[in-house]
C-alpha cells in the first residue's frame, strides 16, 4: 500500500478541487451557449442569460480558489511544522515522532539485522509540584533546561521528543549487545535526574524510565508508548532514577495493580491489616524510647502483600485517606499498652497530611484513644519540603500546637531548601537507611565514602537546627559504632530488634521481668 506524505495529500486534494470546479464551470458555460444558439425563444432568453452568467461566475470562483490554494502552500507547510514541534522545548512532538519513527526502521530485519530500535521514555513527577507552587512559567523553564541537557547528550544519534507533561522520549538505534543499550539509557537517566537551578532556586528532579523495542511490524505509536509507560511504572518500585525494559509479562503487573485497588476496599472490613512495631533505642544508654508503626497486609488468599506494592496504589486511587486514618487510630490504641515514657511514630503520606480535615481527624483520634499528644510522632517524607511552603509551615505549626511531634523521614534522598527546612517546626531528622546500609566496617567515618560523608553532614545539620537524629536500617555493630561516634542519638534496625506486634512486645517484656 502506498504511503503518501500529508503535504502530497494536501496538494492532491487542492488540485482535484480546482479541476472539478473549473471543469464544471466550463461545461455549464458551453451548455448555456449551445442552448442559446440552437433555439432560444424570447421567453427563454433571460433564463439562458442567467445560466451563462452563473457559469462564468463559477469559472471566476475556480480561478479565485486556484489563487488562494496556490498561495496557501507556505502556510500549510508552516502548520505542519508546528504540529511536528513541541511549543515549549522546540523538540519533536508526538506527531513528529510518529513521522520519523519509520525512517529509523529502514533496513532493519527483526531476525537477521544486527541493529535494533528502541524508544526510551523518561518522566519525572516533580513537574506538577513545581507548577502548583511556583507557576507554569517556572515549570516550562525547567523543561527547557532538561531539553537542552538531553539535546547536548543525544545530538543527532536519534529523535528527541517531548510527548506531553514531563515526558521525554528518545529514539535509539543500537547493536545486539545489551550493554550498549544499558549504557545509553543510564547516561540519559543520569542527565535527567540532576537538580535544575532557575535563578536562586534549585528544583529536584527524580526521573524514571521505560524502554520498549520497536519492531518492523510497525506497532502503533500509542501501543508503544503505553508499553514504555508500563515499564516505567514497574521501574518506580525500585526507587528514583531507575528504569525497566518492557516485556510482555509486565501487562500482568497492570492487572495486578487493578486487583490490589479492588481488594484494598475490602481489606479493612476483613481485618487483613495489622501493625508491627520496631523499637527505637536511645544511645548510648540503650533504653527503648519509641516504636515505629509499620503497616502489614495479610491477604486471605494471596498471603503477605508488601507495602511497596499497595501504598502507591492506595495513594493513586484515593484510598490512602481511609487507610491512613485506620493506621493512626490503631497505633494510638496500641501505644497505650506500651511504657508511658515511650513515643509511637506513625508514617503519614503527603496526600494524607494535605487533606483539609487532617488536623480535625488527628484531634478526633487523640480524643477517642485517650493517648497523650506528647506520645505521638508523625513521620513525613522529605518530599513535603518542595510543596507549598507556606501551607506546610501552617500545617506543621498546627500539629505542634496539638503537642504532637514531627520527624522528617527518608532525609538525604532529596534536595531540601535549607531555608525552608529551618522555618518548619519539627523535632527529628531520620537518616534514610540507604546511607546506613553503605557504611563500611568499623573505622573512621571518612573511610566509608560518600555515604559516610552524607551521614556526617546530616547529623551536623540536625544539631545546628536543634533536632534529634534518628538512624534506621542498622544491621551491624560496626554501623552502630560509627553512628554513635558521629553523635547520632536514636537508632533502630534489625541489629537492635525486628518489628513485632504490640502483644508480642508486651509478652516479651513480661517474660524478662519474670
Amino acid at each position: 500500500m502506498l504511503n503518501f506524505s500529508s503535504s502530497f495529500k494536501t496538494k492532491f486534494y487542492r488540485a482535484s478541487t480546482i479541476f472539478s470546479s473549473g471543469f464544471g464551470a466550463a461545461s455549464l458555460s458551453l451548455w448555456s451557449a449551445n442552448y442559446f444558439i440552437q433555439d432560444a425563444g424570447e421567453g427563454q432568453l433571460l433564463s439562458v442569460t442567467g445560466s451563462l452568467i452563473a457559469g462564468l461566475a463559477a469559472l471566476a470562483g475556480a480561478g479565485c480558489a486556484h489563487a488562494y490554494f496556490a498561495g496557501g502552500d507556505d502556510r500549510s507547510a508552516d502548520y505542519e511544522e508546528v504540529l511536528r514541534k513541541d511549543a515549549v522545548t522546540g523538540l519533536l512532538s508526538r506527531n513528529g515522532l510518529e513521522q520519523v519513527l519509520p525512517t529509523m526502521l529502514e533496513g532493519i530485519d527483526d531476525i537477521k539485522s544486527m541493529q535494533r530500535v528502541f524508544l526510551i521514555c523518561m518522566d519525572f513527577d516533580e513537574l506538577r509540584d513545581i507548577n502548583d507552587v511556583y507557576g507554569a512559567e517556572v515549570g516550562n523553564a525547567v523543561l527547557k533546561v532538561l531539553a537542552k541537557r538531553l539535546s547536548d547528550l543525544v545530538g543527532d544519534t536519534g529523535p528527541l521528543v517531548r510527548t506531553n507533561g514531563s515526558e521525554f522520549v528518545v529514539g535509539l538505534r543500537t547493536g545486539r549487545d545489551d550493554r550498549e543499550l544499558r549504557a545509553a539509557v543510564a547516561a540519559l537517566m543520569d542527565t535527567l535526574s540532576k537538580p535544575v537551578r532557575i535563578g536562586a532556586v534549585t528544583y529536584p528532579v527524580y526521573a524514571n524510565g521505560g524502554v520498549v523495542q520497536v519492531h518492523k511490524s510497525n506497532t502503533p505509536i500509542d501501543k508503544l508508548l503505553r508499553q514504555a509507560n508500563l515499564a516505567r511504572a514497574c521501574a518506580k518500585k525500585s526507587g528514583r532514577g531507575s528504569y525497566a525494559i518492557y516485556h510482555p509479562e509486565m501487562s500482568h503487573s497492570a492487572t495486578y495493580r487493578q486487583w490490589i485497588e479492588t481488594e484494598l476496599t475490602y481489606a479493612i472490613q476483613r481485618n487483613e491489616f495489622t501493625l508491627n512495631y520496631q523499637p527505637q533505642y536511645q544511645m548510648p544508654s540503650g533504653k527503648i524510647v519509641g516504636f515505629e508503626a509499620l503497616l502489614r497486609w495479610q491477604h486471605r488468599d494471596k498471603g503477605a502483600i508488601s507495602p511497596d506494592e499497595f501504598i502507591s496504589v492506595a495513594e493513586s486511587c484515593g484510598f490512602i485517606q481511609q487507610l491512613g486514618t485506620w493506621v493512626l487510630r490503631r497505633a494510638c490504641f496500641d501505644a497505650n499498652k506500651f511504657s508511658p515514657d515511650t513515643v509511637v511514630s506513625v508514617n503519614v503520606s503527603t496526600a494524607q497530611i494535605e487533606e483539609d480535615d487532617f488536623i480535625d481527624t488527628l484531634q478526633s483520634v487523640l480524643a477517642e484513644t485517650g493517648l497523650p499528644p506528647s506520645r505521638l510522632e508523625l513521620e513525613v517524607t522529605e518530599s513535603v519540603l518542595i510543596r507549598d511552603h507556606a501551607r506546610m509551615r501552617r500545617i506543621f505549626d498546627e500539629i505542634k500546637n496539638l503537642g504532637v511531634s514531627i520527624a522528617i523521614d527518608d532525609f538525604g534522598t532529596g534536595y531540601s531548601n535549607l531555608t525552608n527546612l529551618s522555618e518548619l517546626a519539627f523535632d527529628k531528622i531520620k537518616i534514610d537507611k540507604s546511607f546506613i546500609q553503605k557504611l563500611g566496617p568499623a573505622g573512621k567515618l571518612s573511610q566509608t565514602g560518600d555515604s559516610g560523608s552524607m551521614v556526617s553532614t546530616i547529623i551536623n545539620l540536625a544539631q545546628t537546627l536543634g533536632a534529634t537524629t534518628v538512624a534506621e536500617g542498622i544491621e551491624t555493630e560496626e554501623q552502630s559504632e560509627i553512628l554513635q561516634r558521629e553523635g547520632c542519638q536514636i537508632m533502630q534496625g534489625f541489629y537492635f530488634g525486628r518489628p513485632e506486634t504490640s502483644d508480642a512486645f508486651i509478652y516479651n517484656a513480661m517474660a524478662k521481668i519474670a
